[in-house]
């Protein structure tokens, strides 16, 4: 059964929501910091902690979520814009246990990397109560952000013998983490993460989340100002990574940012609080960078170099998928933990392939190519037409952020497996949630301001 998200079918016992929210919240919390500091948990020892940490806690959180809807005798899917392509998804992947191709070990891990974290999504639909709790959500990545991008910066600036003796993983990092601009080789910072692709992107994401906390007029001006200043200090991070991407990323959703915005008062701030972003940004990035990794960013320009690169992923998924209809079956893709040194994950049959839609294809074949490519337009529709039936007010300045992360998903899963990269994969599902669920809350919150006469009345 479904059951509108909106609906309250056991208000005698909604006390126990509350409670459930606030252990909820916590969890998502240290979930949150253990992903954005995985990295040395991997890259210092072949350790199951590294890979079980993360996922146990996921795994708790969807159980007390799923605890609290039994409880309260709700099913345990309610009907929202994104439940029936996420239940296609989980279908498919069952079924796709059974692929003859695919050891069933192997199988199961991807079954993690394609399910668990996207689940999270119903954590955020379910969970999100107030615009108190987004920010304090808001507060906790800007905050990780800036500690995981000063230290990417640091490595940067020290250089890879900081850590090379740090562990066999490290020493090898320290090689191999250099990308080469014509006669010039440049360190690539990975962070706390495990490569620099994720550090980039992460900082990207996060960085959008900011943008919508400084371009909102409701929000207190010194929380403004540090979101502000940590846009400016992750896109530093950014430029330590070297990496291409989020950079387009960035600009892609700040410029849609600025379409969406209806009133042209307000779009004229936005411009303006997106033009001082981006022109701190590259200051900063000058000032503590320098010209040394310019040469590479300048490729984004370069179709041969960097536009067809990014679209050599799903060609190599579908070419797969014309071979093997059904796919090669879960973890193929992703979800094998390849960082530890046990021979039977050793020996699985995988490759590497940076692309959502690909993945699909590759693992899931035509049926899972088309369910992915549904899911991911899905989330990018429903996030702008969710925000947009928001009335003026915190809650949709705020929401403007995830409504960002959510249209740009479509894109994102042309060059990137969203949904098997921690800790991206966490919060971006969480927040789209929240979105979806951001109209039912805007009602309630409506109600509660009402007199009790015009309360009754309704």
């Amino acid at each position: 059964m479904i059951d509108p998200v909106g609906s309250n079918r056991a208000p005698a016992r909604s006390a126990n929501r509350p409670a459930a929210g606030q252990a909820a919240e916590l969890l998502i919390a240290l979930l949150l910091v253990v992903g954005f500091f995985v990295g040395p948990l991997k890259l210092l020892g072949d350790s199951w902690v590294s890979y079980l940490g993360a996922d146990s806690l996921a795994v708790l959180i969807l159980l007390m979520v799923a605890a609290d809807r039994l409880i309260k005798r709700a099913p345990l899917i309610a009907a929202s814009p994104l439940s029936i392509p996420l239940v296609s998804l989980i279908v498919l992947c069952v079924l796709e246990l059974a692929n003859p191709e695919a050891p069933f070990i192997r199988s199961i891990l991807g079954l993690r990397s394609w399910l668990l974290y996207p689940l999270l999504y119903f954590v955020g639909l379910y969970f999100f109560r107030s615009v108190s709790q987004l920010r304090k959500l808001y507060a906790l990545l800007v905050v990780l952000g800036i500690l995981t991008s000063a230290y990417g910066i640091y490595q940067w600036k020290m250089g890879p013998q900081a850590f090379a003796t740090w562990s066999d993983q490290y020493g090898r990092y320290a090689r191999v983490m250099w990308s080469s601009t014509g006669s010039v080789s440049v360190f690539r910072a990975f962070s706390t993460f495990v490569l620099p692709n994720t550090f980039g992107e992460n900082m990207a994401l996060v960085m959008i989340l900011a943008f919508s906390v400084a371009a909102s007029p409701g929000v207190a001006r010194w929380w403004r100002l540090l979101a502000g200043a940590a846009f400016g200090v992750m896109a530093v991070g950014i430029a330590a990574s070297g990496t291409r991407a989020p950079v387009v990323h960035l600009l892609s959703a700040i410029g849609i940012g600025v379409l969406l915005i209806g009133s042209s008062g307000r779009r004229l701030k936005l411009i303006c609080t997106a033009a001082l972003l981006t022109a701190a940004g590259i200051a900063l990035v000058a000032f503590i960078i320098g010209p040394l990794v310019s040469a590479r960013f300048l490729t984004v320009l370069d179709s041969e170099s960097f536009f067809w690169k990014w679209f050599l992923p799903l060609g190599e998924g579908l070419r797969i998928a014309r071979e093997h209809p059904f796919g090669m079956g879960l973890g193929y893709t992703a979800g094998v933990p390849h960082m530890l040194t046990t021979p039977v994950f050793q020996d699985l049959p995988v490759t590497t392939l940076d692309s959502g839609y690909g993945s699909a294809a590759a693992e899931l074949g035509f049926v899972g190519f088309a369910v992915f490519g549904y899911l991911a337009v899905k989330v990018g529709i429903e996030g702008i037409r969710t925000w947009r039936s928001l009335t003026p007010g915190a809650l949709r300045d705020l929401l403007l952020g995830p409504a960002l992360l959510a249209v740009t998903y479509p894109v994102v899963s042309v060059i990137a497996q969203p949904q098997a990269t921690l800790p991206s994969t966490i919060y971006l599902w969480l927040l789209v949630g929240m979105l979806m669920k951001a109209p039912a809350l805007q009602k309630e919150l409506n109600a509660d301001k009402l007199p009790p006469h015009e309360m009754h009345a309704r």
